[in-house]
């Protein structure tokens, strides 16, 4: 129980003396015993409204400011709807409630002392403080200061005598309004966050979704997205806060329009949606901002170069984000036809699958399935653009969606066509029985003892590239295949098939000649070297009949 504490004014009838009774101390002369422990009566946790009456400072309007508490969540109501500051409320809240008087003075108290209210600035209050729980509502008025500065003068409900309590209580309510709107600039939680949009200003919109297992972009191309970086960006912006509030309206002048800034928004799994606009400098590191509310704010400007580099980075993230060894399948399409490549496991060879059913080359294969994995989403172009490459690679978990880039994009001097395996013919001249070259005019000579092509079919007749893997109309004529210059015929001992005709066109670019291997719908290209020892025969038994 606190020991009684009197207070003493003197009464003064005059100007002079009035100011003098202002600065006498309420606690210096004994008063009634404090009545209570804390100023209210109300459960601080179903206080659901708040108000604060401020009184005109001089030259200055009155400010009633009105807050609710909806489904858990303070709310600004008055002068203008807006989100609150959850720690702030609360904070002022629970400083009013639990405020413990420290002095108090009866109605009676005052009557035999001949005060008033007016003479502790409540007649005319500096703030007016209104509680609720929805069914009980209490109300107080806050005055001057004690001379000492460390208290202030409160009375409940406009009636009965006088308290004082630590003036912290009058700091509280004496912040200005922005402070106590909210200051994070997203109320999302970052796990709640499922989508995520980017657009500068004149730049395509980039869109991130939360898929299974992680996040890809689905604007402006379809690509797997870099989870971290996306973690990385979802923390800034659920974790950013506002520097302070700008006077209403004043967007439009700030670069925040819908067509201007930088424009973010996300999204949570129930489909609610936040938006910010990040615009024009705002002072040293600070740029302006228009929130999901509307309001326009200071935030800092690390913010939005953050959140620019970040874009740049989802966006080269690879289109196929898998290891060579795990791809079993994959496909380039330029014009017709389309190619398709398979392999059983990484321990086995590529096989052509398409256009036709064909060994591959395996170095070109690989250099060209290292390509198509390095690619990033800002190497793809919208499908149906003119002079495009289509990709699509497959695993044994996952067959990716097929995408397209400019021609340029393929390594210099690589024809989809030499993805076919260049080996025309191999066999051990243990197996050859015959070997006959003839002519376009109809010669014919026995070639089966010639060391230098039966060493040459050892190690493998090899063309130095593909023309075609599948003939169009004129491809034949053109390569001289209707009336080829010669016919290599190669008798074998061979169980699969014992005949095999090689046959050596037109000249090809180069000094060369285009080839075909009876049955297979493939033209190659002979090197001028390989194509001397191929007609070596032939071009000795001319020399001796010269």
């Amino acid at each position: 129980m606190r020991n009684r504490r009197a207070i003493l004014f003197f009464l003064m009838w005059s100007a002079a003396f009035a100011l003098a009774l202002a600065a006498i101390s309420f606690g210096r002369h004994p008063v009634a015993e404090v009545s209570r422990s804390a100023l209210s009566n109300l459960d601080a946790d179903k206080v659901n409204h708040l108000e604060i009456d401020r009184a005109a400072p001089e030259g200055k309007a009155s400010e009633r400011i009105l807050l609710a508490r909806v489904d858990g969540q303070w709310r600004i109501e008055a002068p203008f709807a807006a989100e609150a500051d959850e720690a702030v409320v609360k904070r002022i809240v629970d400083t009013v409630m639990f405020a413990e008087p420290i002095d108090e003075l009866t109605v009676s108290d005052m009557a035999s002392l001949g005060r008033t209210i007016r003479d502790f600035g409540l007649a005319s209050p500096r703030f007016t403080v209104i509680l609720s729980d929805g069914g009980r509502r209490e109300s107080y008025d806050f005055g001057r200061l004690t001379p000492s500065g460390e208290e202030v003068y409160v009375r409940q409900g406009g009636k009965g005598g006088v308290f004082t309590v630590s003036a912290r209580v009058a700091r509280e309510l004496g912040r200005p309004l922005n402070a106590l709107r909210r200051r994070r600039l997203f109320t999302f939680k970052r796990s709640e966050v499922v989508a995520l949009g980017l657009k500068n200003a004149g730049e395509p919109f980039s869109k991130l979704v939360k898929a299974e297992g992680g996040w890809r972009l689905t604007e402006p191309m379809e690509a797997p997205a870099d989870r971290k970086v996306v973690e990385e960006l979802v923390e800034a912006l659920c974790s950013a806060r506002v520097i302070d509030y700008a006077a209403p309206g004043a967007g439009e002048a700030l670069g925040l329009g819908d067509s201007e800034g930088y424009a973010l928004s996300i999204r949570d799994p129930f489909g609610a949606v936040e938006k910010l606009v990040l615009g024009v400098p705002a002072g040293t590191n600070a740029v302006w901002a228009l929130t999901p509310e509307g309001a326009v704010v200071k935030v800092e400007a690390a913010l939005l170069e953050f959140c620019r580099t970040r874009q740049k980075l989802l966006e080269d993230t690879r289109v196929f984000p898998v290891e060579m060894k795990s791809v079993l399948s994959f496909s380039v399409t330029e014009g017709f036809p389309a190619y398709m490549l398979s392999r059983p496991s990484a321990t086995e060879p590529w096989r052509l699958a398409s256009p036709v059913d064909a060994p591959a080359d395996v170095a070109v294969a690989e250099s060209l399935l290292a390509r198509i994995l390095s690619l990033r989403g800002v190497d793809l172009t919208p499908e149906g653009a003119e002079g495009q490459i289509a990709f699509s690679v497959g695993t044994a978990e996952t067959n990716f969606p097929s995408r397209s880039v400019l021609g340029g994009f393929l390594p210099d001097r690589l024809r989809l066509a030499d993805l076919r395996d260049k080996l025309l013919l191999r066999c051990a001249r243990t197996e050859v029985r015959r070997i006959r070259v003839s002519t376009a005019a109809g010669a014919d000579w026995d070639a089966t003892r010639s060391d230098a092509l039966l060493e040459i079919l050892e190690k493998g007749i090899m063309a130095e590239g593909v023309e075609t893997v599948v003939f169009r109309a004129g491809d034949f004529e053109r390569c001289g295949f209707s009336r080829p210059s010669y016919t290599l015929t190669f008798e074998l001992d061979d169980k699969t098939s014992a005949l095999r005709k090689l046959l050596l066109g037109a000249a090809a670019p180069g000094g060369g000649r285009y080839a075909m291997l009876g049955g297979s719908d493939a033209a190659f290209i002979l090197s001028a070297a390989t194509v001397s020892v191929l007609t070596k025969p032939v071009e000795e038994t001319l020399e001796k009949k010269k």
